[in-house]
């Protein structure tokens, strides 16, 4: 049996200038799509929260290999996933802010970003995968977070 493992406790404050201020880079999977990404300081082993924005171009293409809660902030999105075990049959919705759903785990999900903003959300992992998601570039040089604990 795997040994409990506390997280601590993080507060952030939502600052969209931290989201707007990093460069687009490629998204994996993504046949060309973009994404740009920054931690929140919630990097515990219960969760890891990363705010995003997704834009209209190619679609962003993923398979969660855990439980994920997206908070919809801006924007719209075409929305097809599969759901485990079998990932058989193709469900599509619209999703538009401000909305939230959960992609359970093994899920398979493509976005395709309708209109021309970002769409802007916070990806909630649970339990934290590892993804490595830098900081904001505010926060860089400092060693803690600001808002943390």
């Amino acid at each position: 049996m795997q040994a409990l493992v506390y997280s601590r406790f993080r507060l952030w404050d939502i600052v969209p200038a931290d989201l707007e201020e990093e460069a687009f880079v490629p998204f994996p999977f993504g046949d060309g799509a973009v994404s740009r990404a920054v931690g929140t300081g919630i990097d515990e082993p219960a969760a890891l929260i990363v705010y995003e924005d997704f834009v209209a171009g190619p679609a962003y293409q993923w398979t969660v290999w855990q439980d994920q809660i997206d908070v919809v902030l801006e924007g719209r999105a075409e929305i097809t996933y599969w759901q485990p075990p079998d990932q058989v049959e193709a469900v599509t919705v619209i999703a538009q802010a401000p909305c939230v759903y959960l992609l359970p785990r093994g899920t398979r999900v493509v976005w395709q970003v309708l209109g021309d903003g970002p769409y802007r959300h916070f990806s909630i992992d649970f339990p934290n995968p590892g993804f490595s998601v830098p900081a904001p570039r505010r926060l860089r040089t400092n060693t803690t977070q600001e808002g943390s604990e």
